[in-house]
């Protein structure tokens, strides 16, 4: 599709487009700490190179962006910027000081939804859910619904919450045929608005135990039952379970649709237009894909589509001691729309995304024009206070048994443990569990680094960054002398 803005997008297939995925850790010391650099980061440079073009696109079409959408967008080109703001830190042996630049915390930033997604995997792990064999289920809509539903936040609420009630009420319904009295179940539901390309596609991935609770008979404690795993026609029931109640669902919210004419709100009409970005050249080359072409795609085990479009898969499992696991599928489940390291600038200034999986024909990268990404990441904003996390059940914040069924940490363990509350692990800490890199060892003696001060002030900021561009000193990496006239400024 091509919009007012001329917007194109062309699909490359290449066999030398390569990204570095995460460097797995392994065994031996803890790395040193290599701050990011925010100037080299393609997507950042994206939005400061062009966002404004993009708006103004916007305005002369008379389509203004979302606020909400032109704030985190704008928010983005700030992550990582020394003249926004920074902590300073001192080591406590030799007193060379180092900064550390303020980040957006926005979702769709790589660097900033990477921490929010190891942190909060991290406190799913340690302090919601059990050590219990786990099912993942995943529920995909049809095109229409799907589009529907991504700037619906009623809607989209409704129509996995129908999936969340189901999944817990056929797992409920076995306990009872097997003569388990009350039997208590539930499940942690991440909604991602977006799939492989940076396409909007909102689907529902359902973290659910294999089995069920139950509460002893004083109610001070709880165990729990295993159940045999599903089979094909366990998946088909369901998902049709699902369709025949969002049936339902989707009669009231279009008699209520047709009721207010208030849902056709002015200042998000842009979204859904973004949204249309569609691929208009496709290049392949010949390859060993070409042959597999018009073959049947292998029919996966515990998969079922229903008539109307629904599609439910729950072929993953994690096993009940399988911890490290199960926190790498609750990253998965929060991870960002755009890794930072599949995202390249070209030299003639397009931008190339390399994809997870080889698409059909051998594509393995999508080659934008810098407008047709801003658009489809504008679509894939999500609007304010909506939850894309919901937990149900015995997870539920309030439900009685979810004190008795949620894990306790060791004080002895040899990582760091995620807090009470989550999005609360210390910056330190989420690295060395995560990457096994000790961010507060001092680069110089390997002493440890302490916090000083957090410098929010314009003024300070810009004195501080004038003295160390004036001294030539790489604060970030090494930091100037403790006797420098930026030490002075920055502990003024």
């Amino acid at each position: 599709m091509a919009g007012a803005h001329g917007w194109r997008v062309r699909i490359l297939q290449t066999s030398n487009l390569h990204h570095a995925g995460p460097s797995h850790r392994g065994p031996g010391a803890p790395r040193s700490y290599a701050p990011r650099d925010a100037e080299a980061c393609p997507l950042t440079g994206l939005l400061r190179d062009h966002l404004d073009e993009f708006i103004a696109g916007c305005d002369d079409d008379q389509r203004p962006l979302p606020r909400f959408v032109d704030r985190q967008l704008r928010a983005i080109t700030t992550c990582g910027d020394l003249t926004h703001g920074f902590v300073r830190l001192e080591c406590t042996s030799c007193r060379g000081p180092r900064v550390v630049p303020f980040s957006c915390k926005v979702r769709l930033c790589p660097s900033c939804a990477g921490r929010r997604m190891n942190e909060q995997a991290a406190h799913l792990v340690d302090r919601v859910l059990p050590q219990v064999p786990y099912r993942q289920w995943v529920l995909t809509l049809p095109g229409e619904l799907a589009r529907v539903v991504a700037f619906d936040g009623e809607l989209s609420t409704a129509v996995f919450g129908v999936f969340a009630d189901e999944l817990s009420r056929w797992q409920r319904e076995r306990a009872n045929d097997l003569g388990i009295a009350d039997p208590q179940t539930g499940s942690l539901l991440e909604i991602q608005r977006f799939a492989d390309g940076a396409r909007l596609y909102p689907h529902a991935h359902a973290v659910v135990p294999d089995g069920v609770f139950v509460a002893s008979s004083d109610g001070e404690s709880a165990h729990f039952i295993r159940q045999d795993p599903p089979s094909d026609a366990d998946v088909a029931h369901v998902v049709s379970r699902v369709e025949q109640r969002l049936t339902r669902v989707l009669a009231r919210w279009r008699a209520g649709r047709h009721r207010d004419s208030a849902h056709d709100s002015e200042d998000t009409d842009i979204l859904p237009v973004c949204a249309e970005v569609r691929p208009t050249e496709f290049v392949r080359l010949v390859s060993q894909h070409e042959s597999e072409q018009g073959r049947p795609a292998p029919k996966k085990p515990l998969c079922a589509r229903s008539p109307g479009g629904l599609e439910l898969h729950a072929e993953v499992t994690i096993a009940a001691h399988d911890r490290k696991g199960l926190e790498r599928l609750c990253r998965y489940l929060s991870r960002p729309p755009i890794p930072q390291d599949r995202l390249e600038r070209r030299a003639d200034g397009k931008y190339v995304l390399s994809l997870k999986r080889t698409w059909k024909g051998g594509v393995k990268a999508i080659v934008f024009e810098p407008l047709d990404l801003i658009a489809r990441l504008a679509a894939l904003v999500p609007a304010p206070y909506l939850a894309l996390r919901r937990f149900h059940g015995v997870f539920a914040p309030h439900h009685t048994l979810r004190a008795l069924i949620v894990p306790t940490p060791s004080a002895d363990s040899p990582v760091p443990i995620a807090p009470k509350r989550p999005g609360r692990m210390s910056w330190g800490d989420l690295l060395m569990r995560v990457w096994t890199i000790d961010a507060l060892k001092c680069p110089h003696c390997g002493g440890r680094m302490r916090v000083i001060a957090a410098i929010h002030d314009p003024d300070a900021i810009t004195a501080i960054l004038a003295a160390v561009h004036s001294e030539r000193w790489d604060i970030l990496a090494t930091g100037p002398p403790i006797d420098s006239p930026l030490a002075a400024l920055a502990a003024a």
